[in-house]
């Protein structure tokens, strides 16, 4: 059974069974075939890991007079109560999302002023003007890598937050709802571009540092540059 069959007969067998929003049902349904197919599973792979249409229309027609309402009472309250900590956890992780988007416009900047010979505030150290070139180029890569980082992280903290949701709605809905990946969905071909970037990010990185540390030692006759340059004085 092909994605669409699967969702047309849902949307059937919900009709069926008086179901209301069968439209954010089948959405949810849509989602879940897509991030299972961005893992490598064809359609009718997913369709027969699901439950069958009939039986998802039964288990969201049942009549909510049905349902255990203290057991439901006690799940919120667990899942509130555990939802504390994570949210501040959760809180940290967006942090550092911030942190690491802050550190490659400061390697954007740092570039910038190397290579431009702009000494904003005094904070480059003195040094002849080829290191500082490598140097600069170097921290481009450094901000190529670190805004690649930077976008993976938001996507896939973006996406742990929904499947903590989803997960804590299935806890207290006795698993009704279809599961979330952890992985972000991200198109083929953008994933195969931002890894190449990632990687002629690093790669731009290490040559130019190790090119400017050496060049630095040569200029300076020591392998000791800064001290040379009295950086730290």
């Amino acid at each position: 059974m092909t994605k669409n069959e699967y969702l047309d007969e849902l949307r059937k067998e919900l009709k069926l069974n008086n179901v209301v929003d069968i439209e954010d049902i089948i959405s949810e349904y849509d989602e879940h075939f897509n991030f299972k197919m961005n893992e490598g599973l064809t359609e009718e792979e997913i369709a027969r890991k699901l439950s069958s249409p009939r039986e998802i229309a039964k288990e969201y027609g049942t009549n909510a007079a049905d349902v255990n309402k203290f057991e439901k009472n006690v799940k919120v309250t667990g899942i509130v109560a555990m939802s504390i900590p994570m949210a501040a956890i959760y809180a940290l992780i967006w942090a550092s999302v911030v942190v690491l988007g802050g550190f490659a416009l400061c390697s954007l900047a740092t570039g910038f002023c190397l290579i431009t010979t702009i000494n904003i505030g005094g904070l480059i150290p003195a040094m002849p003007y080829f290191p500082a070139l490598v140097l600069g180029i170097a921290c481009f890569g450094l901000a190529t890598l670190s805004a690649v980082g930077t976008i993976y992280f938001f996507l896939y903290t973006k996406q742990w937050g929904k499947v903590y949701i989803r997960w804590c709605s299935n806890i207290i809905n006795n698993n009704r709802y279809p599961s979330i990946s952890k992985h972000p969905k991200i198109a083929k071909r953008l994933d195969a571009k931002l890894k190449l970037i990632a990687i002629i990010g690093l790669a731009c990185f290490l040559s130019a540092a190790v090119i400017g540390y050496f060049s630095m030692c040569i200029a300076a006759g020591s392998m000791e540059p800064w001290h040379t340059w009295n950086w730290f004085q």
